[in-house]
């Protein structure tokens, strides 16, 4: 797992879920607070910073962050 993409997409999810806590690969999106608007964002921001396009409907399939890192290395490397 990529670590600088790890720490990155925190930030992003810290900003999209107003969390303050650290996010870590084994973080659950239960932890961060589940909400489609906050996924939204949060989906969006990857798109936008990173050009990775990843659905609401597999972050929702997600139970760790690091299942949302992996996927979005995915989309960089293609």
């Amino acid at each position: 797992m990529n670590a600088k993409l790890l720490k990155q997409l925190a930030e992003y999810a810290k900003t999209a879920y107003g969390y303050d806590g650290e996010i870590t690969a084994d973080t659950t999106f239960d932890e961060l607070g589940k909400g489609s608007m906050k996924m939204i964002a949060l989906t969006s921001t990857i798109e936008n910073e990173l050009d990775a396009e990843v659905t609401i409907h597999e972050v929702m399939k997600m139970k760790k962050f690091g299942e949302l890192v992996d996927r979005v290395e995915e989309e960089i490397e293609e």
